[in-house]
């Protein structure tokens, strides 16, 4: 059985693949700070995107996104806030995506990208 915790990183690539594709660029992978941790902080144009990406193998407890709720939202935008100071990128506006990838058994997979998601 594959841990959730291999789905997790396996989700996360493939996030990270599909944006480089789209012409984002890496600012940074699972930063962290004491108001806790998200996925991916890329560049798009002069908007700075902060990404939580959520990797489902099914969705009998509801679709990925739907795992983005209210907590976690205020802890990336408190996170961003951090970032944008700290790194002195008060020039650009901060984004917040979700990225939503589902993987079956097979391996084939399917990603959402929901553009200012909150």
């Amino acid at each position: 059985m594959v841990s959730s915790h291999s789905i997790g990183i396996k989700g996360e690539e493939l996030a990270l693949s599909f944006l480089l594709g789209l012409g984002y660029h890496l600012l940074e992978r699972n930063y962290r700070c004491r108001f806790g941790e998200v996925d991916l902080i890329m560049q798009d144009g002069d908007e700075i995107v902060f990404i939580e990406v959520k990797t489902r193998r099914c969705t009998n407890f509801g679709a990925p996104q739907e795992a983005v709720g209210t907590a976690k939202q205020v802890k990336i935008r408190k996170l961003a806030a951090q970032y944008m100071m700290y790194k002195r990128k008060e020039e650009y506006q901060p984004r917040f995506d979700v990225i939503a990838i589902r993987i079956d058994r097979a391996g084939n997979h399917s990603i959402d990208h929901f553009k200012n998601a909150f």
